[in-house]
């Protein structure tokens, strides 16, 4: 509502003066009824994500979260703060944005995973040999040896 003002003239009392003006202010008050479900109340986003408050911010399971920050290569820095996994938010949504917008470093990554296993199983006189996937694990045939794995959609299986 707006605030009305009003103006009043005073006669003095004596007659030979001029009147004065004098203004006072009057103001309007009103209560105004909002249902509580027509209101939405945001507090800012936190500084830091953790695994506690990662879901509520970016939609991201604490899982997932977890597993991001343990894996090799995380560029950002991780503040421990007992089981608490702290990473600064911006940082962490930009990092996740850039790989969203790059898919080729997400194949390269994928590559050079695929190099570093076979680099391992090289060193343990394994191989790996590639297999059509068939949905389910395959168990070695009893008495085989060969130190050979077999890829599987569970995983590798020794053959």
């Amino acid at each position: 509502m707006r605030a009305m003002e009003r103006t009043i003239l005073k006669a003095p009392v004596g007659g030979s003066q001029s009147p004065r003006i004098s203004t006072p202010t009057a103001a309007a008050t009103a209560t105004l009824a909002i249902p509580l479900d027509g209101l939405t109340l945001t507090a800012p986003h936190p500084e830091m994500l953790s695994q506690k408050n990662v879901e509520s911010v970016t939609g991201i399971p604490a899982r997932v979260f977890l597993d991001t920050i343990r894996g090799p290569g995380f560029p950002l820095p991780v503040t421990r703060l007992g089981k608490l996994r702290l990473v600064q938010r911006e940082a962490f949504v930009a990092y996740l944005q850039a790989l969203a917008g790059d898919p080729a470093s997400r194949r390269d990554a994928d590559g050079d995973e695929q190099t570093r296993v076979a680099a391992v199983l090289a060193a343990a006189g394994l191989e790996l040999i590639p297999c059509a996937r068939t949905g389910r694990a395959v168990a070695p045939p009893h008495g085989a040896g060969g130190g050979r794995l077999r890829r599987t959609r569970g995983g590798l299986v020794r053959r």
